[in-house]
């Protein structure tokens, strides 16, 4: 939303999304919506990004489709443009806007997140036009990494990404999908060999990690090719800090992953998903 100008929002006051910016000639304040009205709304956008993926895992050719698709949602549901400390030119009381969530944010030592949300008040400070506090950059208040099939090695890139996302001071979330193009039917050799790499590539080394507690750890299995009608076990999602993999039924994806999202910390999504992830083998898609 662009702030200013005709027929448009009045510069000094403007409200988005439940949230009010005031400013003055000596101060700015902003009014933010309760912690736990964020954290749900986050949940609820991952929720239905995952949902949406696994019931079309044709939409991404790569990592960064997914970047983008996930991205737009995002600025859909965080949509406002946040008044830095960056002033407009010499003189000037007027001060650059920009939003919360961005893109491939970087942090020390190199390393760039793939989506980040920041605090508002993060957000304010910004006194630099590569967006950072003097040369800091500013620390994700939520931080998301994303992962494909086409990995090379996922113990290490699993690894990689839970040690970015612990910097997040909120919350952090992993989401890893493997599409398993395999043409193998059950009980063959082929499809016992598929299998055995399946476990061995993937998901293996993504039940064997660890996130922090504050980390969400989303992992799903697509199966994709068939020979026959169904595929039976289409998805499968980890439960994170079990091991154990669980069929999903392909209408139920939001509603399991919100269930999961809704127990933190990682403690917790384990005695959740027990109780409500999936509800078995019984409704498979």
């Amino acid at each position: 939303m662009v702030i200013g100008g005709k027929g448009q929002l009045p510069r000094r006051s403007y409200a988005v999304c439940r949230i009010l910016v005031r400013l003055t000639d000596e101060s700015r304040e902003v009014d933010m919506p309760e912690p736990e009205v964020e954290i749900d709304r986050m949940n609820r956008v991952i929720a239905g990004f995952c949902a949406a993926v696994v019931t079309e895992p044709l939409c991404y050719f790569s990592e960064a489709d997914l970047q983008g698709f996930l991205f737009t949602r995002l600025i859909e549901a965080f949509p406002e443009q946040v008044e830095t400390s960056y002033s407009r030119g010499p003189g000037s009381k007027g001060m650059y806007r920009t939003g919360i969530v961005h893109r491939e944010y970087g942090a020390e030592g190199g390393r760039r997140t793939d989506i980040s949300v920041f605090s508002r008040q993060d957000v304010a400070a910004i006194d630099n036009p590569n967006l950072t506090v003097g040369r800091k950059y500013i620390v994700p208040r939520f931080a998301i990494e994303l992962g494909t099939e086409k990995t090379s090695d996922t113990q290490a890139h699993v690894a990689h990404d839970l040690a970015k996302l612990s910097r997040a001071t909120e919350r952090g979330y992993l989401i890893h999908f493997f599409r398993d193009v395999t043409r193998a039917d059950p009980g063959t050799p082929w499809r016992a060999r598929t299998e055995d790499k399946l476990q061995r590539i993937f998901k293996g080394p993504v039940s064997e990690a660890v996130p922090p507690d504050h980390v969400s750890y989303l992992c799903f299995l697509i199966r994709i090719a068939r020979t026959g009608k169904t595929i039976r076990g289409k998805c499968e999602m980890l439960v994170a800090g079990t091991g154990a993999w669980r069929k999903v039924n392909l209408t139920r994806v939001r509603d399991d992953v919100l269930a999961l999202l809704s127990a933190q910390p990682a403690t917790e999504q384990r005695d959740q998903a027990d109780a409500t992830t999936v509800s078995g083998a019984s409704r498979t898609g």
